[in-house]
């Protein structure tokens, strides 16, 4: 073979071995290329699937919140917490920026709540709710965003829930009002003379004049509320003039939930009635009675009552002379703006004691496990003017007044379910001890909630 051919030969194999390599780099180029395109479409769908779960978990914490903010009525159970859920829902939801002109559907199994637009690029969540076998209620929720969805699911706990109403000593939706040398006191520590206001209706939501003293702090639940000080004025130890009083007023706490009044606990007790017919005065003594409406009675003398005293609505009763309570007073709940035509008032020596004190017989048997309340009586009017030593259980009225030198120990919580006035003037004063007081005691509810469980969480 001539130098010419080996020239031509080895020219040849050079261009076969170019048209491989360059087949093998074509061949790696393309793979190259489909692997990274495949990572892309991987990478997408990861991003799609967290974006997703995000919702999801977006959607957990929303109707977690919507939960806890949805008060069930007190006692409610079964089918009834899904149809008081349902209500609640659409009250909060419906005609909202989150559903707009979307409705909630409910069919008496489940509650089905369409999806809330999160972001511009197709995100948003969507829930229902149901019964499950064990009567329980199961929040689903999914998120979904670009085409991929994800599905959370969740059991949610009864919570029967208790009012913040009963961390404090004193607990007002009216103004407080102290003048003179009136005073709060805690009987063990200052904490329980803690004192709430709710009021609205009054921008100056405290006043206090002369010498008197709250030895507990004081909440304001108006952001925007006043308090009017004058005098030698003390509050959570710290007095006007030391500079740190301050320190112990706290304007714009949050809501605090006041409890419901329940009568009913108490009212079939109440077997003896008390009408127009009805003497008493004198030395007389009463048990488990029921005043019917319009008796207005006044109770002077020597009297006595034992076990339950029920007041139907309207009734203006007073208590004179010497007065012995070994039990507890309720009434029907008079309503709003009744005040003048549904009073009780306490003008002269009044001693108690609480249901637990009564005697081993039969018409107490039952009643002396509900120890812890004193005073039930929403929509009335309640004015000391006479003297007691101590009040065995807590107290509830529309409206509370002090004067004179009345007060004493009260076992248990104050609650001023009216926005009204909370007066204590002259020298009376109130020593709160709520050491031995129930959570939540007889006679009072509280809204029920529910509450997702964390230890239930399931992605679907």
């Amino acid at each position: 073979m001539n130098a010419s051919s080996k020239r031509a030969r080895s020219r040849g194999i050079a261009s076969v071995l170019a048209i491989i390599l360059l087949a093998l780099f074509a061949t790696i180029a393309a793979a190259f290329a489909s692997e990274t395109s495949l990572s892309f479409r991987k990478a997408g769908n990861v991003v799609r699937t967290q974006n997703a779960r995000f919702q999801a978990e977006s959607a957990v914490a929303f109707y977690s919140h919507l939960l806890r903010q949805a008060n069930l009525p007190p006692g409610v159970s079964g089918q009834g917490i899904l149809d008081a859920l349902a209500l609640r829902i659409q009250a909060r939801l419906e005609g909202t920026g989150n559903l707009g002109a979307k409705q909630i559907v409910y069919d008496g199994t489940t509650i089905a709540v369409p999806a809330i637009a999160t972001n511009a690029h197709g995100g948003a969540f969507s829930a229902s709710f149901a019964l499950n076998g064990d009567g329980d209620v199961v929040m689903c929720v999914s998120g979904a965003e670009l085409g991929c969805t994800r599905h959370v699911r969740m059991c949610c706990d009864l919570n029967p829930g208790r009012s913040g109403v009963f961390d404090y000593g004193v607990a007002s939706k009216g103004k407080i009002i102290m003048t003179g040398n009136a005073r709060i006191l805690g009987a063990n520590d200052a904490s329980e003379a803690k004192v709430f206001t709710g009021t609205f209706s009054h921008s100056e939501a405290v006043k206090l004049t002369g010498n008197c003293q709250i030895a507990g702090d004081l909440d304001i639940q108006n952001p925007n509320a006043s308090v009017a000080m004058n005098g030698n004025v003390s509050v959570g130890g710290e007095s006007l003039w030391g500079g740190h009083i301050a320190d112990h007023i706290h304007v714009g706490v949050d809501d605090v939930e006041f409890p419901e009044a329940d009568p009913s606990v108490f009212e079939p007790f109440a077997t003896q009635i008390v009408d127009g017919s009805t003497s008493t005065n004198g030395n007389k003594t009463f048990t488990n009675i029921r005043i019917k409406a319009n008796t207005n009675p006044t109770f002077a003398g020597n009297i006595k009552l034992r076990g339950v005293v029920y007041i139907e609505t309207p009734n203006r009763i007073t208590f004179s002379g010497n007065l012995n309570i070994i039990g507890v007073i309720v009434t029907e709940d008079a309503g709003e703006g009744a005040l003048d035509d549904n009073y009780l008032h306490f003008t002269g020596n009044t001693n108690t004691q609480g249901v637990e004190d009564l005697p081993d017989e039969p018409p107490y048997a039952a009643l002396k496990k509900l120890p812890g309340t004193f005073l039930l009586a929403p929509g009335f009017s309640t004015k000391f003017t006479g003297n007691f030593g101590t009040i065995n259980g807590a107290m509830a009225a529309s409206e509370f007044r002090w004067t004179g030198n009345a007060g004493g120990t009260v076992h248990g919580p104050i609650i001023d379910f009216g926005d009204t006035e909370f007066k204590l003037t002259g020298n009376a004063h109130l020593t709160i001890d709520r050491s031995s007081s129930p959570e939540t005691p007889p006679g009072f509810t509280s809204a029920a909630k529910l509450c997702p469980l964390p230890g239930t969480y399931e992605e679907l």
